[in-house]
């Protein structure tokens, strides 16, 4: 399979780029091709600009735009590694997802108003590394919230992506066992995807 990995967080040496390396050791493995798509390291332009408005125009993209959506479309399946930052996406890939999962491109909007997702991605897995424990997480609803606006709002309803799989690591800054078990969940993740 043809996988993308969108990969978000400014560290080479952080605890999130080993479980890039990981995961990406175990596609190797299974034989998947894939590519990675590191926002830090390529300088992706988060902000929204009045140029991306040509999504709901029909006014031609900006060329950067035009360069993630082609990554996107060659891939099958797709894969986001990044920290939980403010319960939430650090804003690199919040603004990936708002100028790259654009109008008329992951989704579109019918003529009774309702929306259509257009991504045919056989799968999408997210892994994201945390500050706090699982407890935390599970009990105050946090890990519920952002399942709900990632994986069923953003990706299942309106890109239209059925198949998804989100992976929380959880108080890695802290634990220093659950980090070696973690970085061994992401291979086989990888090796099993």
């Amino acid at each position: 399979m043809k996988v993308l990995v969108v990969y978000a967080h400014p560290n080479p040496q952080s605890y999130n780029h080993a479980v890039l390396e990981a995961f990406t050791k175990g596609l190797k493995e299974a034989g998947h091709t894939f590519e990675v798509d590191d926002l830090y390291a390529s300088e992706f332009a988060p902000c929204f600009k009045v140029e991306d408005y040509a999504q709901f125009t029909g006014g031609q993209m900006p060329k950067d735009v035009l360069d993630e959506q082609a990554k996107v479309a060659k891939a099958e399946a797709l894969v986001f590694i990044y920290p939980v930052w403010w319960w939430s996406v650090p804003a690199i890939l919040k603004g990936w997802i708002d100028r790259v999962l654009s109008c008329g491109f992951a989704y579109k909007i019918t003529e009774s108003e309702e929306i259509e997702g257009l991504l045919k991605h056989k799968k999408a897995l997210l892994i994201n590394s945390t500050m706090s424990p699982e407890a935390y997480y599970k009990d105050s609803g946090v890990e519920d919230a952002m399942k709900k606006l990632m994986d069923n709002a953003t990706f299942k309803e309106i890109c239209g992506i059925q198949n998804l799989e989100h992976v929380f690591l959880y108080a890695v800054d802290f634990d220093a066992e659950a980090r070696k078990r973690y970085l061994e969940l992401a291979y086989r993740l990888g090796k099993e995807f």
